[in-house]
């Protein structure tokens, strides 16, 4: 009897740290496909960014040649003046 009973002791122990292990390498697995998955992102986010400054400086260039809104161009001539 004693013999079964530190059997079932030592077995439970056994499985308790495989499940101990096999629940770390998932949330390792996990969080490492998160890390790997961020240069993409900010690449993406990078792609996007220089986009949208591209596109802010083709319409600052169409103001600056009178095509464009003429609001940005009073608004630097405010930033200009000294204040006193």
């Amino acid at each position: 009897m004693r013999h079964i009973r530190n059997f079932f002791h030592n077995i439970n122990d056994i499985i308790l740290a495989v499940v101990i292990v096999a629940v770390a390498a998932g949330i390792i697995y996990w969080r490492m496909q998160i890390i790997l998955d961020y240069p993409k992102q900010l690449a993406e986010e990078q792609a996007v960014y220089t986009q949208e400054e591209a596109e802010e400086a083709q319409d600052d260039s169409q103001t600056e040649d009178g095509t464009g809104d003429e609001e940005p161009a009073a608004d630097a001539d405010a930033e200009e003046q000294p204040q006193g």
